[in-house]
């Protein structure tokens, strides 16, 4: 739960409120969790980069293109937008920009791309800016750049005579750019949010459940319950020892095959010559298999019945297979499986999960409820029933037992809270988008098992344990961190993919990054690096 320390609110989208939100999270940085590490970077890109105060273009030695925005050129300069944010980058990921790239060449091909994204994006919403007609109020970039020449907090006019002209004119542009790109970024958020939404988002955090959770796995599932459907189902588990020949080029060479062999011709030599399937080079023969693994053979289930049917040395017609034409061979009478061997139980249960996944769940709900009823006979909870009963040696040993929490309703994990489910339990790795999970663990009494029901390959009861509840502080805590942290990496993302895939940008980055820095190593190129929206 946050902490109950007194927080000031932001008094707008702009500096004073990012800086209100690194505090916070210098204070609290359990409660914003990773999504802070993405944030730093939009804030450095978008805020707090300073005005242009590096060496010229003669003292950088040139510039690197790495692409075009609107035929205009997103380039490297020493001490320009781009050069800034490298370094911003460089810091975040402690990377050191004077090392040897061939070292580590991936991470510094995303340091390097990472700065030219927010480059392109910066000149993406200039360029949108200037087509909408907005101008910057001159009175406030003079206030900015006066910021700049105090001496004793007033304005120094003979510090500003001062200064090299060229580089106060760099200044004077960058500081421009700085507003109309802060003022896009917070007329969006503002667009975007309303009060009753930041009331909204500050109130899903609240209540936080702990729980207790029992699982039953399909893999207990009892040998004697798979022989016991076997018995009265032998077809999908008889097993069979069959040869094919595939013909793809047209039904009439499958039949000109077929006679050659029945005016024979042996089976293994037109295998081994015209088959052009993965049996071909065994003269057909595909092993001794369980009938359910050549179910997908066949585009027809008759044809899949005659096969399976045919006696020891009997040929099948011609017969329409998804790959085109096959012959088949039965080396063998069918025989039942013996599912007393490992081997064959193994196969049979494959089968049962695949195609009687129904079946199982329905044994296994049975036993969750058994033992639910048990327990609530014996006054005690269906947790502390299985961990006894386990301990003591008995079948609820295969039943696992897990405890997480806490949670808050959240579905889909949305990085908005610290508290999401802990995914790295493996029964909870589908959980975030589970509409059945969620129900169960916000609907269910505190210290009541809920309904049974599925989790990806297990049947889990929940147990909540326990449930807190966030006070108004703590609600509009994190409202505000919705609205000038989560929202603005959200936005930052969106906008990283619109103006990626925009009609006027062209993309030069890899071919110019590695022969800059001659880096020949071929696995770094954009197939095999992470170069997402950073």
């Amino acid at each position: 739960m946050a902490s109950k320390a007194k927080k000031r609110s932001p008094e707008n989208h702009g500096d004073s409120g990012f800086a209100e939100i690194i505090e916070r999270f210098k204070s609290h940085p359990f409660l914003f969790g990773g999504t802070v590490a993405v944030l730093v970077l939009v804030i450095i890109a978008f805020v707090f980069l300073p005005a242009f105060s590096g060496p010229n273009r003669e003292e950088a030695g040139g510039n690197l293109v790495f692409g075009y925005y609107d035929k205009k050129p997103i380039a490297y300069i020493g001490g320009n937008y781009f050069d800034m944010t490298l370094r911003a980058a460089a810091g975040a990921e402690n990377f050191e920009l004077n090392s040897d790239y061939s070292q580590d060449a991936q991470k510094a091909s995303q340091v390097w791309y990472s700065a030219f994204i927010r480059t392109l994006v910066r000149m993406a919403i200039l360029d949108e800016m200037k087509n909408a007609s907005y101008t910057a109020p001159a009175d406030k970039i003079d206030e900015q750049v006066a910021s700049n020449f105090l001496e004793d907090g007033i304005f120094s006019l003979t510090k500003y005579r001062q200064a090299d002209k060229a580089q106060l004119l760099s200044m004077w542009r960058s500081t421009e750019e700085d507003f109309i790109t802060r003022q896009y970024i917070n007329d969006l958020v503002n667009l975007q949010i309303t009060e009753a939404e930041k009331a909204f988002a500050g109130g899903l955090a609240s209540p936080e459940r702990s729980f207790d959770m029992a699982v039953f796995p399909r893999s207990v599932y009892p040998g004697s319950e798979i022989e016991a459907f076997a018995r009265t189902n032998p077809e999908p588990f008889k097993m069979v020892h069959l040869s094919k020949i595939t013909i793809k080029s047209s039904e009439k060479d499958a039949q000109a095959c077929l006679k050659s062999i029945k005016e024979g011709r042996s089976f293994e030599d037109a295998a081994r010559n015209q088959s052009q399937d993965a049996y071909g080079s065994q003269g057909g023969d595909m092993g001794i298999k369980m009938a359910y693994e050549v179910y997908t053979d066949f585009s027809q289930e008759a044809d899949r019945g005659r096969v399976l049917g045919l006696g020891a040395g009997a040929l099948s017609e011609v017969l329409s297979v998804p790959l085109g034409w096959a012959i088949y061979r039965a080396e063998e009478n069918p025989y039942p499986a013996d599912l007393s061997v490992e081997a064959g139980l193994v196969k049979a249960r494959y089968y049962m999960n695949r195609f009687e996944g129904g079946r199982i769940e329905d044994w296994l709900i049975a036993q969750a409820q058994a033992l639910m009823a048990e327990a609530a006979a014996g006054g005690t909870n269906l947790y502390a029933l299985i961990s006894e009963r386990a301990e003591a040696g008995g079948v609820e040993a295969g039943f696992p037992l897990r405890q997480f929490g806490p949670v808050n309703l959240n579905y889909g994990s949305v990085q908005l809270f610290m508290n999401t489910v802990d995914t790295n339990i493996p029964e909870l790795a589908s959980a975030p988008a589970n509409e059945n999970f969620w129900k169960n663990a916000f609907t269910t009494p505190l210290n009541s098992p809920s309904t049974p029901f599925t989790m990806g390959e297990s049947i889990v009861v929940l147990i909540p344990t326990s449930e807190t509840f966030l006070d108004d502080t703590d609600k509009k805590y994190i409202s505000d961190w919705y609205e000038q942290g989560w929202m603005y990496d959200t936005l930052d993302s969106d906008l990283n993919s619109a103006f990626t895939g925009s009609k006027k940008f062209e993309n030069l980055f890899y071919p110019v990054f590695l022969s800059r820095f001659n880096i020949l190593n071929p696995l770094l190129n954009p197939e095999n690096l992470d170069t997402g929206n950073q």
